[in-house]
């Protein structure tokens, strides 16, 4: 013998939860209820006890007992623990709830509150396992009702939408299984006890044997009905229309109930159950692995999300879907880390020099060098003060625009090639790399240890300038050859690439929503985990060696996505203003990510 099993889970909450358990050579139902929350935590935590003390088969119905009183703690309301063990059943029920059996037409409850009983079950027979919630919901007779040459998973559908037409049901859980003809489990055959309530339990299940007499009983009654049709066939033909004119009434009403009830199928009642089953996990799981935890609640998300379209909102059933989804949304905001921002203007060009804005941005430390293309300026900012000052302009700034910052000196890049300006002394020298005819279209400049790296999009090349120590003219910035990062057997497409950042190895962002990670001038894996919702298209991307994450700027999204190295998801910072950012930088140690836009410097706090 071996049940098919179909599960019911009711609405949850922090405060009150339940959930079924499905193990090879077990099942139960738990129910856990804290005033101050935590319950789904909890509940998930004693799921897992049980399924470690139950993975051996258990053939005595005194272990079962010991399992299900060593696993009970306080704010438990219900452990129901069902072994079956060939023909045999097992059941400990530790707190309150109730044990059903469904025996042919006859409907009956075995255990009512805490208790053990053992019996033998027959083919066909059904047992409900009903956590205390669900029984104080449901009645005996509503439950009874449901079962109509149902299977367990039917059966277990339609006390799942009983539960939701309830307004109370928080945290019921219960168990239908159904049993069948089955390879029996290799185990010892089982001894009875001889307790009082187990002999109790073997006679009311007796008391159920299907009793011949009243089948042939029923056989004979049934001829001498066909008989008597048969010899009147104006009242046959008269009883099979009015029979017909039955059955088309009950379909009418049948198909008017199915419309008032939409949303309520089988199928949706499924659906919300996957979901409120994923929402618990992905609750339960935040802090022991936040990752699998987001996963979970954007699985219950993406569950949701088809109802929420399909579904009447104004019929009971979109209630609780819209009820749901609110729940998953909140839990997922919160899991996911998302920080609704407004940027706040940082800092105005336009205050040290007149008609001035912001261009291009480089930042090193807490040193920022601005560009003013307009005017062809160049500034410093002290990121930590605010205080600016002009480093250079002029003729000599032709075509100016990106710029890196490098200890002392900020190198920006212009038609002649490359200058720098020193920062301490406030002074420009004359160019120390000359623009080269390799170069195609450079957009973006980057300095790291002292080398400098140019992002080529016209050739898809990223040139590199090593700095070295040889003799040069006074005044000037030695610098190697022009060379390629890249290997000549890794060579992608870049013309789509918006941004270049090198914390040792070297990142890039992209108008088409890929980013790209090369190290030792080889591309390397980099896969974006858990982001929610997935990049749009415009990224561009930051880090350095002082920074600990990776950051990207989803201009689609209007958002600041910071993932870890590896690409784990960790956090994202998101705006309603219309603020569409050109290019931007994050200071860890200031714990604030700088974003230009409009010609103008704003910042959002870093947490």
């Amino acid at each position: 013998m071996k049940p098919v099993v179909g599960s019911v889970v009711g609405p949850t909450s922090d405060t009150h939860w339940g959930q079924v358990l499905l193990l090879p050579n077990a099942y139960g139902i738990v129910e856990v209820s804290y005033g101050d929350g935590g319950a789904r935590a909890s509940g998930i935590h004693l799921l897992s006890k049980l399924g470690e003390k139950l993975s051996d088969q258990t053939v005595s119905l005194k272990r079962l007992e010991t399992i299900a009183k060593e696993t009970v703690k306080d704010g438990v309301k219900t452990i129901l623990l069902c072994a079956p063990v060939g023909h045999v059943v097992y059941i400990v029920l530790v707190g309150g709830g109730d044990v059903y059996l469904k025996r042919d037409r006859q409907f009956a409850k075995l255990l009512s509150g805490e208790g053990a009983i053992s019996g033998e079950v027959q083919v066909g027979d059904t047992i409900i396992l009903a956590s205390e919630e669900f029984s104080h919901t449901l009645t005996q007779e509503e439950a009874g009702k449901v079962f109509d040459h149902l299977t367990p998973t039917e059966v277990a559908e339609r006390l799942t939408l009983l539960l939701h037409e309830k307004s109370e049901g928080t945290g019921s859980a219960a168990l239908v299984l159904q049993f069948q003809e089955g390879e029996a489990p290799l185990v010892p055959a089982p001894i009875f006890p001889t307790s009082t309530r187990s002999q109790k339990a073997r006679q009311f299940i007796a008391h159920f044997h299907p009793r011949r007499v009243k089948r042939h009983l029923s056989v004979a009654v049934l001829r001498d009905d066909i008989r008597r049709l048969r010899s009147h066939p104006k009242k046959a033909t008269a009883l099979l229309t009015a029979a017909l004119l039955v059955l088309f009434s009950i379909a009418v009403v049948a198909g008017i109930w199915k419309q008032s009830a939409l949303g309520a199928s089988p199928a949706v009642v499924s659906a919300m159950s996957d979901a409120r089953h994923a929402l618990d996990e992905g609750v339960a799981l935040a802090s022991l692995n936040p990752v699998k935890g987001r996963e979970r609640l954007v699985t219950a998300k993406n569950i949701l999300e088809p109802l929420t379209r399909t579904v009447s909102a104004r019929s009971q059933t979109g209630r609780q879907i819209l009820d749901l989804m609110r729940q998953v949304s909140d839990n997922l905001t919160q899991s996911m880390q998302v920080s609704k921002v407004k940027p706040d203007l940082f800092f105005d060009a336009g205050l040290i020099k007149k008609g001035a804005t912001i261009s291009f941005i480089g930042l090193e430390g807490t040193e920022m060098g601005l560009v003013d293309a307009a005017t062809q300026t160049v500034y410093a900012l002290d990121v930590t003060s605010k205080n600016a000052t002009v480093l250079g302009g002029g003729a000599a700034y032709a075509g100016l625009s990106y710029a890196a910052i490098h200890g002392d000196s900020m190198y920006v890049l212009v038609d002649s090639g490359i200058n720098m300006a020193q920062i301490v002394a406030k002074k420009t020298v004359p160019a120390g790399i000359s623009k080269d005819a390799q170069w195609g279209a450079v957009q973006s400049l980057v300095s790291f240890g002292g080398n400098l790296y140019l992002l080529d999009t016209q050739k898809s090349r990223i040139w590199k300038y090593v700095a070295t120590d040889k003799a040069v003219p006074a005044g000037r910035q030695g610098f190697s050859e022009l060379r390629e990062y890249l290997n000549p057997d890794t060579l992608p497409d870049l013309s789509q690439a918006t941004s270049l950042a090198i914390d040792g190895s070297v990142w890039l962002g992209s108008a088409n929503g890929k980013l790209w990670k090369f190290t030792g001038g080889k591309e390397d894996t980099f896969t974006p985990q858990g982001v929610d919702p997935p990049f749009g298209t415009s990224l561009m991307l930051y880090t350095s060696d002082e920074v600990n994450n990776l950051y990207v700027l989803d201009n689609d999204n209007k958002r600041v996505v910071a993932m870890g190295k590896d690409g784990t998801y960790l956090s994202q910072y998101v705006w309603a203003d219309p603020l569409t950012p050109t290019q931007f930088a994050v200071s860890e140690s200031e714990k604030k990510i700088y974003l230009l836009a409009g010609g103008k410097l704003y910042a959002i706090p870093l947490k």
